[in-house]
């Protein structure tokens, strides 16, 4: 059971307790069973009755409800990938701690973006050759980033956790199919944190292109030279590895 489903187990069950002492507790409303006028006794059935109704019908209805994949199809940009990120986190998996990651990841080239944005129309106007430049580099970083955080989440999506947890907890046979079955989940477990990682240093590179955006005023034609961006380029280019 994923610790998602648990999770809407207990919140169910929690506020139907919550609910019944509320309505039993004579420190609050003080329900009786058998005492009482008429219409209360019928009043304190009926709840009796609801309460049962809805233990079994929610909690068969969250047992029964099929695990849902992630949907990756409809992501177009880096807050598309933070949408799908948070609805990950519940799954209580394998992949968690590199989801915190590249949750945090994209709020810092967020962050990053802005401030070489803001410090570019300071220095340059939007038509200067420098402007386009730095502007050209950062929306290819952007890019890079968005399709390293596509293939991430295409991988986690793909990635059968129920099977994997199972065969961690249980062991698994040392025949052909169950270490060559271990062997794809584990390539993808490398898969992720090597996107992870990729990222992890472009956002890296990024604070020193910031920091040479802030110390340059006029760079036609010498930006490509300047070691932050050189240091992007090589790194655009092998990441394009994970797409």
């Amino acid at each position: 059971m994923s610790t998602r489903k648990k999770r809407q187990l207990i919140i169910l069950n929690g506020a139907i307790i919550l609910v019944n002492i509320a309505l039993f507790s004579k420190a609050f409303i003080g329900l009786e069973l058998f005492a009482g006028e008429m219409p209360q006794l019928v009043t304190t059935w009926l709840v009796i009755i609801a309460s049962a109704v809805v233990f079994y019908i929610g909690n068969r209805r969250i047992l029964e409800q099929k695990e849902t994949r992630l949907l990756t199809q409809g992501i177009r940009t880096l807050a598309d990938c933070t949408a799908v990120f948070s609805e990950a986190i519940h799954n209580g998996d394998v992949f968690d701690d590199d989801i915190k990651k590249n949750m945090g990841q994209i709020s810092r080239f967020r962050r990053k973006h802005a401030a070489i944005r803001d410090i570019l129309s300071q220095k340059f106007q939007a038509t200067e050759l420098s402007y386009q430049k730095f502007n050209g580099v950062l929306g290819a970083v952007e890019d890079v980033i968005f399709a390293n955080m596509r293939s991430i989440l295409n991988k986690i999506a793909a990635f059968d956790v129920a099977e994997y947890e199972s065969m961690q907890k249980k062991g698994y046979k040392a025949d052909e199919h169950s270490e060559e079955k271990m062997s794809i989940y584990n390539e993808y477990i490398r898969f992720v944190k090597s996107a992870t990682a990729s990222n992890e240093e472009i956002l890296l590179k990024l604070d020193k292109m910031l920091l040479e955006v802030s110390h340059y005023n006029s760079l036609d034609g010498e930006i490509s030279k300047l070691p932050a961006i050189a240091e992007l380029d090589d790194l655009i280019k092998s990441a394009n590895l994970y797409r």
